[in-house]
């Protein structure tokens, strides 16, 4: 005889075994830094900025901060949703994880680079950090207004693609980038213009 309560439990298990929280973990930083999570590195600053990583996973996690040739270990609290920050000055490593503000409605900037490719990436000018296929890019703190993005090989000899974010307040823009092709928008596509 069928039974529907053996068809129900399997199907509750895997959609409770298929759920996962992520967090943002934004690093604030003045002074060139590079970051490593397990290892392996995350963000690379080359003066002062702020990048963020999406979709990392909810729970306390260890980041390793490379400022000046000198390592210090952190321990961070992801949240399941939000975003904690990372914040290092030139002689100060901290965390925290601020309250959530629903109102804000500053524009979002996700990049992402094809699979087996890696970018340095310039906003307004300055060398932000460096795109990894497995990595991608948040920028949540530029604001609405024109500004300058650069996609360049990991040694900055090529340029891949010049161009110019012409942010609006709710604009959430995700650019997919690879060598030798223009970026893929999706969101607001007239919001990206290349040169």
């Amino acid at each position: 005889m069928y039974s529907p309560v053996r068809l129900l439990v399997p199907a509750m298990c895997l959609f409770c075994a298929g759920t996962a929280w992520a967090g943002t973990v934004r690093v604030e930083t003045t002074v060139a830094t590079e970051v490593r999570m397990a290892g392996v590195p995350v963000v690379k600053t080359y003066s002062a900025g702020t990048v963020s990583l999406p979709d990392v996973a909810a729970g306390e996690h260890a980041f390793e901060v490379f400022r000046f040739g000198k390592a210090r270990s952190i321990s961070v609290e992801v949240p399941e949703t939000g975003t904690v920050r990372l914040m290092v000055g030139e002689d100060s490593l901290s965390t925290d994880t601020p309250p959530p503000n629903p109102s804000t409605n500053a524009p979002v900037v996700r990049l992402k680079a094809t699979t087996g490719q890696r970018f340095s990436i310039l906003v307004d000018g300055k060398r932000s950090a460096l795109l990894h296929a497995d990595r991608p890019l948040m920028f949540d703190h530029l604001g609405p207004g024109t500004h300058a993005l650069e996609v360049r090989s990991i040694d900055n000899l090529t340029v891949w693609s010049r161009g110019t974010l012409n942010l609006q307040p709710g604009d959430e823009l995700e650019l997919v980038v690879a060598e030798g092709r223009l970026p893929e928008v999706f969101g607001r596509a007239e919001a990206w213009r290349p040169k």
